[in-house]
């Protein structure tokens, strides 16, 4: 995507223990690979605690291998990009009469692409390359506590800043994300979301695990406090304005960013805004039986049959009862719906408030374009043409 064309991103994710640290890591290399094509790699701190005490210069220069040989790999999705390009090249070039053999065309496409991938700065490159994102995090923040990567403290903080910097051929910007929770229902669910994990490895019962115990809470409490007489959460004095970072409060309930323009960075942003770490319930129904249904027909903006107005009305007794109550308490709920009749008539009966949502069209799940309102067997002969 623009923007994010070679560029290297080092994420670092700091906070308290059992902010969901490791939950946010995980869910961010998803989101930068799947939607950003980016390349991510986790860099689990505790990894790379082997050489003696966590806070050594071995463990620290053994993640700055770690990040270099990342960092300096060749971009899969550079390569590809190249290698096709090389291909419709030597296609649309080649003089010879004969057709290559499929096994020389791969070879003389593999030799072009390596040609084009001898400098790694050279800008051929870099247009075809979706960037790199290396994030560091830990699993278990007391042993981590002092690793130099850890960003606990401003001197670990400015260390990693520096030694980035420095360090020209890597040519990676570093962003501290720090998670800060001090709802105690938000920690509270965390602390159930570990005790769930912990009771699936162990093959217990899932009740075993949805009530803390004063026992449970009164440890996660002292640790928390000894954790904290030593974090240095970021800082607003003025001392840290060079550094990028983002702090997230509560889960998007407040974002605070410093120095963080770019593209990818304010998706970053962005997406950290409605990331978060309770469990959410999706309810998914087609629409209706439509007209269009009927015929065999797709697409289109048919109105509903009486079946389709039958299923309506039921599905509008339904929710109200196994939607809106749960644990005998009233959740919010919210109802989305495409732009075409079909699917706004088929909601209908469910009572909610109505809010118009700009560029709807995107919810639409037909865009068949010349296609609409041709039959079953008119559409897949298209596709096959």
């Amino acid at each position: 995507t623009a923007g994010t064309l070679g560029v290297r991103h080092v994420l670092s994710i700091i906070g308290l223990p059992e902010r969901g640290k490791p939950f946010i890591a995980a869910r961010l290399s998803k989101y930068l690979s799947f939607f950003h094509g980016a390349e991510v790699k986790l860099f689990n701190l505790n990894d790379y605690c082997k050489h003696g005490p966590a806070e050594s210069d071995e463990n620290a220069e053994d993640l700055l291998k770690g990040l270099k040989r990342f960092m300096g790999m060749h971009s899969s999705t550079a390569a590809r990009n190249l290698d096709m390009a090389s291909r419709v090249h030597g296609a649309s070039h080649s003089s010879s009469p004969v057709e290559p053999s499929p096994l020389a065309a791969a070879a003389h496409a593999e030799a072009q692409a390596h040609e084009l991938l001898i400098d790694e700065k050279d800008r051929r490159r870099k247009n075809v390359d979706s960037g790199k994102v290396a994030i560091i995090y830990a699993t278990e923040s007391f042993s981590a506590f002092s690793h130099k990567w850890a960003g606990t403290s401003k001197e670990r903080r400015r260390w990693a800043a520096d030694t980035l910097a420095k360090d020209k051929e890597l040519g990676a910007k570093l962003i501290f994300i720090e998670v800060i929770v001090d709802r105690s229902d938000i920690m509270h669910a965390n602390l159930k979301a570990k005790q769930r994990s912990t009771a699936r490895e162990a093959d217990a019962t899932s009740n075993d695990c949805e009530h803390l115990s004063d026992e449970t809470i009164r440890t996660f409490n002292t640790r928390v406090q000894q954790y904290q007489r030593m974090y240095v959460t970021m800082q607003d004095d003025g001392s840290e304005d060079d550094l990028s970072y983002i702090q997230l409060i509560n889960y998007g309930q407040k974002v605070v960013t410093n120095r963080m323009h770019g593209y990818l960075r304010m998706r970053i942003a962005q997406f950290l805004t409605v990331i978060h770490p309770t469990p959410h319930s999706i309810y998914l129904t087609r629409h209706g039986q439509s007209e269009y249904n009927v015929l065999g027909k797709i697409g289109g903006n048919p109105p509903l049959t009486p079946a389709g107005e039958e299923y309506s009305r039921r599905l509008g007794e339904w929710v109200p009862q196994n939607m809106w109550r749960q644990n005998g308490s009233l959740v919010k709920c919210r109802l989305w719906t495409s732009s075409l009749q079909r699917t706004i008539l088929t909601a209908a009966n469910i009572p909610h408030p109505m809010v118009q949502i700009r560029s709807q069209e995107r919810a639409n799940h037909y865009d068949l374009c010349a296609a609409d309102a041709g039959d079953d067997d008119e559409l897949y002969h298209m596709w096959e043409q």
